[in-house]
């Protein structure tokens, strides 16, 4: 190779470098914002659990409160959350902290939620995980305990959280345990956002739930948006769109004083698409941003 070549290819190599320098300096690189890991150890079930804590752009600029949001399966919940607030805080919905509650520590994802998020013992169940994820079923009430007992209150010592303007994520399972807290501690919560809930778990077990709330209760006081997919291909997810249905017409029948309901089947979708456009319309309904 001729001596000029070779100084050529030296020019081209360093403009090549400094352009990349450039670039790299320029450009941020890419990745979710910040957020802080609080570890927690639930007395009720005497399991150990993150708390991922995201706070608005604004949160140090300011003396205000902020909605709270408490998301379930952070494994896609918490990500999803987040790049939406991003996009839609300030913009059409309030800034708010976003709150991820791990599975249990150490465990099996399929176990940690089909324990947690699930209301009754069912180990028979045909459509739940494995078997030992059906064997460990039915601890809702100490999830929801911890939620309650532990969780909130130290978000609310620790955090400036309007205390009215709480909100619960959950989807698939972690909309039946929505479905659970609503008809057994509705109070917990002020806005329910509730996608594609399995309501068909345990014979249906949460309209039963909801029978007995009806039986002591006149009142209702949540703000509740309740959606599902149309998925016609899968017999499941049609089923599931028709349970949700059910139970929008219980609710209504019962005329309790303060509930605000919303129920809507989206249309296009199928169980693993549907959360994204469910968390948008819930966020805009539960903490719209008013000019």
């Amino acid at each position: 190779m001729s001596g000029k070549k070779i100084f050529l290819l030296g020019v081209i190599s360093a403009i090549a470098n400094f352009i990349v320098s450039v670039h790299a300096e320029e450009i941020p690189p890419f990745g979710y914002p910040p957020f802080s890991t609080l570890s927690i150890h639930a007395n009720s079930n005497n399991k150990d659990y993150e708390l991922y804590i995201q706070l608005p752009p604004s949160y140090s600029d300011t003396k205000a409160t902020y909605p709270l949001i408490i998301v379930n399966d952070s494994r896609f919940a918490f990500p999803v959350t987040n790049g939406a607030m991003a996009l839609m805080g300030n913009n059409v919905v309030k800034e708010a902290i976003v709150v991820g509650v791990s599975y249990a520590r150490g465990e099996d994802r399929t176990i940690s939620r089909t324990r947690d998020y699930t209301p009754t013992y069912s180990p028979g169940e045909p459509n739940g995980h494995s078997a030992a994820a059906r064997k460990a079923s039915g601890h809702a009430k100490e999830y929801v305990t911890f939620l309650a007992d532990q969780v909130i209150p130290l978000l609310q010592k620790n955090y400036r959280i309007d205390a009215n303007n709480k909100v619960f994520v959950g989807h698939s399972f972690g909309g039946l345990l929505g479905s659970y807290i609503l008809v057994n501690r509705p109070e917990l919560f002020d806005h329910y956002i509730i996608g594609s809930p399995s309501l068909w778990y345990d014979d249906k077990v949460i309209f039963k739930m909801e029978a007995a709330y009806a039986k002591n209760s006149k009142s209702l006081n949540a703000h509740v948006m309740i959606y599902a997919d149309d998925d016609n291909g899968n017999p499941n997810n049609q089923k599931m769109a028709e349970d949700v249905l059910a139970f929008e017409k219980v609710l209504r029948s019962r005329n309790y004083s303060g509930l605000n309901l919303k129920v809507e089947i989206i249309k296009g979708e199928n169980h693993h698409s549907v959360f994204p456009g469910l968390l948008s319309r819930g966020l805009m309904a539960a903490i719209p941003l008013k000019k």
